[in-house]
């Protein structure tokens, strides 16, 4: 008899802990109608990954079946959790033995590596262009109606990639703590191979500085560069922060209009206005575009308010009598949807009016869904400032609708699993 056990992590994705009345253990990664169902950023791709890292010095678990069409893959389970440890001491001691493992994964001869499938950069340019290529078509594919900020960003991006790369390397991708097992200190293997691909290593240190080391991260990307022999280039982390969130807005809006995922659908809401604000601040830094904050309306009762105070409250109260845990959690994710209507319901018809004349100002037809969209992509690839600082006081706008729960840390979560 096998006993299957579903992981809570995870958002792209269904993962099951497999153990069979001997006590044999695996992992099995289920393609399931999340963000990427049907295209190339799929289990049979990692499955490349594993197999490709079998026989290296990087710790990653030994692949142990893909079934018939890619739709999932069997791998072996690793003594371990994603936990980064009980003390501070184990903690910094995994945290280090990881920044070990990926300076070992970017030491690796990618020449050496079967990855059949994965693009190879030929010039400096194609190490961000190829991977951003590939997630731009994602998005246009799958017909999503990204916010115009991303599509900016993403436009970006493609015009604008680093002229200079220190080496070819294989990348995880949304690497960090949450994306590796670890047991006593030590990091037993690097997982989520969904986002890997031949690019440039600074697009992992990004993922890792985004996710957190929960601390000074200079020690670590010194150790970093000593054991990779990889110098760490502050400009291309910084074009690649960007890129980290334009990825994670197109994956959580990808969930949106699917009708949800692993974590439900209410949250990918929330969390896309996450990356979105995420996108705007590290275009901000690169670009040295700082807008100032912009007036906004004090946002009043109204005489609904008392209704949507009632049904949070009633939520709240029904959660807790609530037993099974995967109900109780899609029951309290509801009230993200109610504090939204809240606020809207507050300021939304006076933000809109803002944005409208603010859109006027800048030349763009409020009433053509078609212009902002085109207007986005056209300065980002012209990288219009005037544009930009449009798009950032909208972001500022948007915020306010979501503050209440922006501002609020993540209930009994980790920095870094406040993500997809």
């Amino acid at each position: 008899m096998t006993v299957a056990t579903r992981t809570p992590t995870g958002g792209s994705r269904e993962t099951w802990f497999l153990e069979t009345g001997d006590g044999a253990q695996a992992v099995l990664r289920i393609e399931a109608g999340g963000s990427f169902a049907g295209t190339d950023i799929n289990v049979e791709r990692e499955a490349t990954v594993y197999r490709a890292l079998e026989k290296t010095e990087v710790p990653a678990p030994r692949l142990l079946g893909v079934a018939p069409g890619g739709a999932a893959i069997l791998l072996e389970r690793l003594p371990g959790s994603a936990e980064l440890g009980a003390t501070d001491e184990e903690r910094r001691a995994t945290l280090v033995d990881f920044v070990d493992a990926i300076a070992a994964l970017h030491r690796l001869d990618v020449d050496a590596l079967d990855l059949a499938g994965f693009d190879r950069p030929r010039t400096p340019e194609d190490h961000a262009r190829l991977d951003l290529a590939r997630w731009h078509r994602l998005a246009d594919d799958a017909g999503v109606d990204l916010d115009p900020l991303s599509r900016y960003a993403g436009a970006y991006l493609l015009a604008h990639p680093p002229a200079r790369v220190t080496r070819t390397c294989l990348v995880q991708g949304d690497t960090g703590p949450g994306n590796f097992v670890a047991s006593g200190g030590r990091v037993t293997g690097l997982v989520d191979m969904e986002f890997a691909h031949l690019g440039d290593p600074m697009d992992d240190l990004a993922w890792i500085l985004m996710r957190g080391l929960g601390g000074d991260p200079v020690p670590y990307l010194d150790r970093y560069r000593k054991r990779s022999g990889i110098e760490v280039d502050g400009r291309s982390v910084a074009y690649y922060a960007i890129a980290v969130q334009y990825r994670c807005a197109i994956t959580t809006t990808l969930a949106v209009t699917r009708g949800g995922g692993a974590r439900g659908w209410a949250p990918y809401l929330m969390v896309t206005e996450r990356y979105l604000q995420g996108t705007a601040a590290a275009l901000s830094a690169y670009l040295g575009v700082d807008e100032p904050p912009v007036q906004l309306p004090e946002g009043a009762p109204t005489d609904r308010t008392p209704w949507y105070d009632h049904l949070l409250e009633g939520i709240r109260a029904g959660v807790r009598g609530i037993a099974d845990e995967d109900l109780r959690e899609h029951t309290r994710n509801e009230q993200i949807l109610v504090h939204y209507l809240r606020a809207y319901d507050r300021l939304g018809h006076d933000l809109d009016a803002l944005d409208r004349v603010d859109l006027e100002a800048t030349g763009i037809d409020p009433d053509d869904p078609g212009a902002l969209r085109a207007a986005a992509e056209a300065g980002g690839e012209a990288a219009d400032e005037t544009l930009l600082r449009y798009l950032l006081r909208r972001s500022q706008r948007r915020r306010t609708l979501w503050a209440t729960l922006l501002d609020r840390p993540a209930r009994g979560a980790a920095p870094w699993q406040a993500r997809r």
